[in-house]
């Protein structure tokens, strides 16, 4: 594994434990994996639309989200990471997201473009989202 893939890996892995802390209300941190130069896509099956995002609506997108799922148990598990080099400071990402929330779950794919900045820290600069539609958690039982 290089050190592109390495760095990026590390981020995206950070990006998920982030995403689970909105339990507790904390989202300033995850805000800070966005670039200002940010542009992110998300469908929604729910409408059939493709909602566009910049830096300030998917930080404020955080901040919304934090205040909903305060509280609540929810988790992330992300599979399929796929990490394309196209620079020694940009890179292509995508890897399956399973968010469950109870006995709920949504499949997603994520694209992403991750590039390292002025500063040397790694940002995603460009996202996009393709949400399944929501269904029944599957759970597994052990029979005595």
């Amino acid at each position: 594994m290089n050190q592109v893939t390495q760095e990026i890996t590390a981020q995206v892995q950070k990006m998920r434990e982030l995403h689970e802390q909105m339990t507790r209300g904390k989202f300033e941190e995850l805000n800070t994996y966005y670039s200002k130069d940010f542009m992110g896509y998300l469908f929604i099956p729910g409408s059939g639309e493709v909602e566009q995002m910049n830096y300030e609506a998917i930080t404020k997108g955080n901040s919304n989200a934090a205040s909903f799922y305060k509280g609540k148990e929810i988790q992330f598990e992300y599979s399929e990471l796929m990490i394309m080099p196209q620079a020694n400071e940009q890179a292509a990402v995508s890897y399956e997201i399973l968010f469950i929330e109870q006995d709920i779950q949504v499949k997603a794919v994520s694209l992403e473009v991750w590039k390292k900045e002025f500063d040397g820290v790694w940002r995603m600069i460009r996202w996009y989202e393709e949400k399944g539609p929501a269904s029944q958690r599957e759970r597994v039982t052990v029979d005595d």
